[in-house]
């Protein structure tokens, strides 16, 4: 019977499988047909002769020619003057074998005559032919498909927002980051951007896309706690910076995402799970939740929180889940002072912790050797507490050969061998690697070495050694270290550690630091010092605030003196405080903001979505569809941008071929409303990349054009066809490369 089930149940997934990749491949084929229809339709109008347009390619199933009908399977290809005799139309309209694209075939495209004499090149000299078209009349039938693609991908975007909608982030702000374009014009979380420019927001994508184009300030409507302010703000978006042009986010709820099954420890939250409280506190986006963690102490943090009750019909129930705080260490030395790469490792008054797995990935070498999220790395080959850099040389120097690795889990150790492999790659020789994800967030207070030149070097501690008490203090973990030593600082405190079977004392002298003598709280951000809101190193490069690089150097600079410190008190804070802190040369380094609370699973949380529709106005549907269409027109430029540009951050390696473009459209297939949002999207990318100035593509065809109408005279035809053949090939390539990447990425690219 389970058999059956089985058999049932992959059929049942089979066949809705097969059902959503017909309607993609209908989708797909209906968007290149669109953009053969423009070119068409313009060759038409332009008076060019068009033999066929056609359907999908290679073999012809049926078509139809006005004279002679409606046929089936091949038919010969008529001179001109023998469908002029049988009265019959000049264009076969025909539906061929493989439904997934078309073309359309005028006169003196590809027609090409050569003399057997001379071997001469010519094209007919037919007036109707496309060759022998006026140059203008060529460029409106080369366009129009381009055209066509964008007048398309606009009309789905007006489909879909005219009558089904489309989630997408609400134009909610989360944070403000402070000292930001954002913050000096007055923006707070919690508002609703109603218009920018004059021009209403449907998404937060719509500010930030206004930001990046804006050559000036930004007229942003906003609407607080339910009025809309009698003013609108003007945000200086000049000022920002590329990745951040204005200093916001949007808003994050407190509901759990699908993402959670990809946490390496959900304790106990689920998807689809709602925060309501946490340490009894209402809490109304992930912001809460984040300060609720930074000001935790170490302790765990309570949730309340709402779940749907499959017993109970989905009613939701409430549940009480504890959620333990992880304890993040930050570098001390952020700049090049200091060459050492222990200084430069996230430290606590330079004292370093061991790693830790906490992300096994499937079908990899580490997979296979038994690693598992949660195992403390105790000796990676013969180097005993390493850290990161030790675990990357020892993979790197060790492709091929087994390593001896001995992990900690559960209280007992365990010795694991692990063989680097290298992950193939098409684009160059990739690193080695084992599958495994680490950090240094071990909770036990076992020092995995000490930064020279840092506070901690003069307790003399052995790698390995473990700290039993701060103070009076008995310690139990990191964070038990961290809050002794914020009780302790700007004084000398005893640290007692075992190395060993051996225990000693050393003495510490603890910082002091404007947080501690200004009673800063956690989650406060510094926006100014003495006026200053960032400072310049030795490089020539400039560090902002909050960096606490910034915090450090505005400090130096000011020893002996008395200044004035801006900051905001938390995360959710915008307005400013003032506090005079004055300066010594013991207490410029702000050492407790590189350490806190954080919670693990924050970016589990779903951002704020909203129906953006436009409420049955075809107009402003149109209007919205058009703004779309821009925005993903810009968005392709950038991409394109970033690929060719030395500093982009987007790759070869991160293009889609055919493969994974079905992949994903398949995936948006299951909601009609996201399959038409996706295949505008490819409809804006086809014609963006029709017009790739390559030959074989629009794109190419126009610089042939432009040359010609530059020059007075065409490009010789062997240059012509040289440099297409070149393209082809280029194309040809290019399409291997990536469909072979695709089918790499779908299985997984395992060792």
């Amino acid at each position: 019977m389970s058999d059956d089930l089985s058999f049932t149940s992959a059929l049942l997934d089979w066949l809705t499988n097969g059902y959503l990749l017909l309607k993609v491949v209908i989708g797909f084929s209906i968007i290149i047909s669109i953009h053969e229809l423009g070119h068409f339709l313009a060759a038409k109008w332009m008076g060019v002769r068009v033999d066929r347009f056609a359907v999908g390619f290679f073999y012809r199933l049926c078509g139809y020619r006005r004279g002679e009908g409606f046929t089936f399977g091949q038919r010969p290809n008529y001179k001109p003057e023998e469908l002029e005799a049988k009265g019959w139309g000049e264009t076969d309209y025909c539906l061929n074998a493989l439904p997934f694209g078309g073309y359309v075939k005028m006169m003196g495209e590809d027609d090409i005559i050569i003399n057997e004499q001379t071997g001469e090149m010519k094209r007919t000299d037919d007036p109707r032919s496309f060759a022998n078209k006026p140059v203008g009349r060529r460029m409106v039938v080369v366009s129009a498909g381009v055209v066509f693609n964008v007048v398309f991908a606009v009309l789905l975007y007006m489909l879909v927002f005219l009558f089904l909608g489309k989630e997408m982030v609400a134009p909610v702000i989360g944070r403000v980051d402070p000292g930001s374009p954002a913050a000096s014009a007055g923006l707070l979380p919690g508002d609703r951007l109603l218009a920018v420019g004059g021009a209403r927001t449907d998404s937060f994508e719509d500010l930030v896309i206004a930001a990046v184009l804006s050559n000036g300030p930004l007229r942003v409507k906003v609407e607080r706690q339910g009025q809309v302010l009698d003013q609108e703000l003007i945000i200086d978006a000049g000022q920002g910076s590329a990745r951040a042009p204005i200093g916001i986010a949007p808003l994050i709820t407190t509901h759990v995402s699908a993402n959670i099954a990809a946490a390496p420890d959900p304790q106990g939250l689920r998807a689809g799970d709602a925060v309501v409280r946490v340490n009894g506190r209402p809490v109304d986006n992930v912001l809460d939740i984040v300060s609720a963690f930074e000001e935790c102490g170490g302790q765990q943090v309570e949730f309340t929180v709402q779940r749907k009750d499959p017993a109970r019909g989905g009613a939701p129930q409430t549940l009480t889940l504890m959620q333990r705080p992880v304890l993040h260490f930050g570098a001390a030395l952020e700049d090049s002072e200091n060459p050492s790469a222990r200084a430069g490792s996230p430290n606590l008054l330079g004292l370093l912790r061991r790693q830790m797995v906490y992300e096994v990935m499937p079908g990899w070498s580490a997979a296979a050797a038994g690693f598992k999220a949660g195992d403390v790395i105790v000796q990676w080959g013969t180097v005993p507490n390493p850290l990161s850099a030790d675990i990357a040389q020892g993979v790197k120097a060790n492709e091929g050969r087994p390593i001896p690795v001995v992990v900690e889990r559960d209280g007992q150790t365990l010795t694991l061998e692990v063989t680097p492999k290298r992950k193939f790659s098409l684009w160059g020789a990739g690193a080695p690697l084992v599958g495994f994800r680490y950090q240094d967030t071990d909770p036990e207070p076992v020092v995995a070495d000490v930064g020279p030149g840092t506070p901690a070097a003069e307790l003399g501690l052995p790698r390995g050694a473990e700290i039993l008490a701060v103070g009076p203090r008995e310690v139990q973990t990191w964070s038990d270290v961290f809050e002794a030593f914020k009780a302790a600082a700007g004084t000398t405190v005893a640290v007692r550690f075992r190395s060993g079977h051996d225990e000693a004392v050393g003495q510490l002298r603890v910082p002091g630091s404007l947080v501690d003598e200004l009673n800063l709280g956690p989650g406060a951000q510094i926006c100014a010092i003495n006026g200053e809101t960032g400072a310049r190193l030795e490089d020539g490069k400039r560090v902002a605030l909050p960096s606490t690089l910034a915090v450090r150097k505005l400090l130096e600079k000011n020893i002996g003196g008395t200044v004035p410190v801006e900051y905001v008190p938390s995360l959710m804070a915008t307005t400013r405080q003032t506090k005079m802190f004055a300066v010594r040369s013991d207490n410029t380094d702000p050492w407790q903001t590189r350490v806190g609370y954080g919670y693990e699973l924050a970016d589990c949380f779903s951002r704020l979505t909203e129906d953006v529709t436009a409420r049955g106005n075809p107009l402003q549907a149109l209007v919205m569809g058009g703004r779309q269409t821009g925005r993903e027109l810009w968005k392709i430029y950038r991409i394109l941008h970033s690929m060719v540009s030395p500093r982009g951050r987007v790759s070869v390696q991160d293009v889609s071929g055919p493969i994974g473009i079905v992949r994903a459209a398949v995936q948006q297939a299951q909601s009609l409303s996201e399959l038409l949002f996706f295949l505008a999207y490819i409809s804006v990318n086809l014609a963006v990349i029709n017009f790739v100035p390559l030959p074989v593509v629009d794109g190419g065809l126009m610089v042939f054009l432009l040359l010609e109408k530059l020059r007075r005279r065409p490009l010789g035809l062997k240059i012509q066809v040289v440099t297409t053949l070149v393209g082809l090939g280029l194309i040809v390539l290019c399409l291997v490369l990536v469909t072979f990447q695709d089918i790499m990425k779908w299985v997984g690219g395992g060792l």
